[in-house]
């Protein structure tokens, strides 16, 4: 194993380990919930995607901080590193609070513009309501997370997602279904334990942050006095990226109110085969986040071979695994499928959801971790700029044009997924080879 391979792993394991916990608690909380009704499936899922949209959208100032963060440790200006980071998290916590309070204030007016299932808007209100409080911590905890992997930190992200989604699955267990001495909540307590598993893991997380235990620290005196020039830079960076997330999971969430009108049992089965195929997201994200933090220290350090061959590399390790999961789902989508819900007719429609979503395994792969790349080397209007393409010129119109007009089964709509991440990997490998990130410019004066 070379040296470029070899630090490929060692960062990598620990995020793959890190997105199987979350894929573990998001699988486990859907399985749970399936066990109750296809209302609240729907509810708790609708809530949860406009919570994470949200996270994702604005936790993407994570991205700019990582770029940079990386950078400059690759340079060996730490101290300029950890500068970075503290002004990324200190404008991450104010966000988070308010966009927390508007999501609790408005938690009902946004369910109901999407469904008028009666039942699912109390549900879904409920859900939202509270994971809406837990975002106040999940913007923190991403952003602090970030900052880690670009001082080339995996292992305490890692930590921090063991005991938050520890507690969360226990959480689950006991609020959803009334054991272990807890009231039986339902759709609610599925709620309080994410909110609540979100704000352990951001203590965990700002802990080791803070403390400066983990080869980076973030200042109290820098967290506390902003330098709107530093602001500037790392909004400005992130601005790309979380207009790339806007795009990505504005599109997700119209999809998914668009799938809704087809039925709660086809939603509901659309939805359990998203959480099934998260599965195979676990490498490819993880791998992702290697080929980010190597490629911007790399290039840090002036060393841009070594930069290419990490991106190389990791697109062909992320493809063989997330080729060899989806072989599985091709294979053995029925199954697989049991393991969330005992409702067969909801099973039978995610079956077929999983066995089409196989097809889109392998472009998935080249897609996020070329992406990963381009944001590892301060590129990040290139990604953007594919997200937008492929979602306004694929994905919408297709899956308009499937629910509204042609009114065909769910399994076109996956369909539709696996040709625009298709079309998105060749414009990403296009995007990379043209070579422009070897000179990207990441500048910036305290």
């Amino acid at each position: 194993m070379n040296n470029v391979t070899k630090q490929i792993f060692l960062l990598a394991w620990p995020a793959i380990l890190e997105m199987m916990m979350h894929t573990l608690v998001w699988t486990a909380d859907t399985a749970m919930v399936g066990r109750l009704t296809p209302a609240a499936i729907t509810g708790v899922n609708l809530g949860a995607n406009i919570m994470f949209a949200v996270g994702h959208i604005f936790g993407a100032l994570g991205i700019g901080a990582t770029a940079m963060v990386a950078r400059y440790i690759g340079a060996k200006e730490k101290e300029k590193a950890e500068f970075i980071g503290a002004q990324a998290l200190s404008i991450g916590m104010v966000m988070s609070v308010v966009l927390g309070i508007l999501g609790i204030l408005f938690a009902k007016p946004i369910i109901t513009s999407i469904v008028d299932d009666p039942e699912v808007i109390v549900l879904g209100t409920d859900y939202l309501r509270i994971v809406m409080g837990g975002l106040i911590f999940y913007i923190p905890l991403v952003i602090g997370n970030a900052i880690l992997r670009g001082a080339g930190n995996t292992v305490i992200p890692l930590i921090s997602a063991i005991l938050a989604n520890t507690f969360n699955i226990i959480g689950d267990y006991g609020l959803i279904f009334g054991r272990l001495g807890l009231p039986e909540l339902g759709v609610r307590g599925a709620a309080i334990a994410t909110g609540s598993a979100q704000a352990l893991g951001a203590i965990v997380t700002l802990y080791y942050v803070i403390r400066g235990t983990a080869g980076i620290q973030v200042k109290i005196k820098d967290l506390i006095k902003w330098d709107f020039k530093t602001i500037r830079n790392v909004v400005g960076l992130s601005t790309p990226a979380g207009l790339e997330m806007l795009m990505n999971e504005g599109s997700r969430l119209l999809s998914s109110f668009w799938i809704a009108q087809l039925g709660t049992v086809a939603f509901a089965g659309h939805s359990l085969a998203i959480a099934a195929e998260s599965i195979s997201f676990m490498p490819g994200y993880g791998i992702a986040i290697a080929a980010t933090t190597l490629v911007g220290q790399n290039l840090g350090d002036n060393n841009v071979v070594d930069a290419d061959e990490s991106a190389k590399k990791s697109v062909l390790y992320a493809s063989i695994l997330m080729g060899l999961v989806g072989v599985a789902f091709f294979l053995i989508p029925y199954p697989i499928m049991r393991l969330f819900s005992t409702d067969h007719e909801t099973v039978a429609l995610a079956a077929v959801c999983l066995r089409v979503g196989a097809l889109e395994q392998i472009p998935i792969a080249i897609a996020i971790v070329v992406s990963g790349a381009l944001k590892g080397a301060g590129d990040t209007k290139g990604p953007f700029k594919i997200a937008l393409i492929t979602n306004l010129t694929v994905r919408l119109p297709l899956i308009y044009f499937i629910v509204f007009v042609w009114r065909l089964h769910i399994g076109y709509v996956w369909a539709a997924t696996a040709l625009q991440f298709m079309v998105e990997a060749l414009l990403m490998v296009v995007r990379y080879k043209k070579g422009q990130w070897k000179s990207t410019e990441i500048q910036w004066e305290q």
